[in-house]
């Protein structure tokens, strides 16, 4: 079996692409995130990195900026969580470290819904 060129992928073309401005503002966001998280952290309002970010090009409006970031930080939680590890015993999968990623469901689920109507009360706990 022989390899001829064009079974290659051109990785480099591909990577040309890193530094260019992305096509959204969410993409556009997203590149600038670590300097805006930078600038959050050391103390700057979101007020501030909004106008900064308008004057360097990125014309985004403020509620959107915060929608953006919101959902960043969210991302940046859930992957700098301890990553869950899962491994296989007697074919099933067992979790090996840390809460079951369901645990609030399950336990919402063990507490009683509604309103418990009872025919004959206690006397003693009327008023």
């Amino acid at each position: 079996m022989t390899k001829n060129a064009n079974d290659k992928l051109d990785l480099a073309k591909l990577r040309a692409h890193i530094g260019e401005k992305p096509r959204t503002k969410a993409g556009q966001v997203r590149q600038a995130w670590p300097d805006i998280r930078q600038l959050l952290d050391a103390g700057h309002s979101l007020k501030d990195v909004c106008s900064w970010l308008n004057e360097i090009g990125l014309q985004i409006g403020y509620a959107r900026l915060s929608d953006y970031v919101c959902q960043l930080r969210r991302r940046d939680a859930v992957i700098g969580s301890p990553a869950q590890t899962f491994t296989a015993v007697d074919g099933r999968v067992a979790e090996a470290a840390g809460p079951h990623p369901l645990a609030h469901i399950l336990e919402r689920e063990k507490k009683p819904v509604g309103f418990d109507y009872n025919a004959e009360p206690d006397p003693k706990k009327l008023i």
